[in-house]
């Protein structure tokens, strides 16, 4: 298992616990939709491109910005877990992503 399948992945399964742990779910949603893709694309069973703008970009920023906001909003501990690893596998994305330019 690659390096990018295991943060993906992480990223998915915080993304369904902080859906599950949270009465605020549009964050999650959006976390999970992206992480979701991002599971997709590692494992190779979905291949997206946007015009003009590195993928990695995009979904990196729909994991960290829902991410911070439910990290800030949150005081359980299991959404705060949730929360904090979700953001950081989508800052580590764009951080990546950014470094390829």
């Amino acid at each position: 298992m690659s390096l990018h399948i295991a943060l993906a992945l992480s990223a998915l399964v915080a993304s369904i616990v902080l859906f599950l742990s949270t009465s605020s779910r549009a964050l999650a949603i959006v976390a999970l939709v992206a992480s979701g893709l991002e599971v997709a694309m590692a494992l190779g069973l979905l291949h997206l491109s946007v015009a003009r703008l590195p993928l990695g970009i995009v979904l990196g920023f729909a994991l960290a910005v829902p991410g911070a906001l439910a990290w800030l909003r949150t005081s359980a501990k299991t959404a705060t877990s949730a929360a904090a690893i979700v953001a950081f596998v989508g800052a580590l994305q764009v951080a990546t992503a950014l470094g390829r330019m």
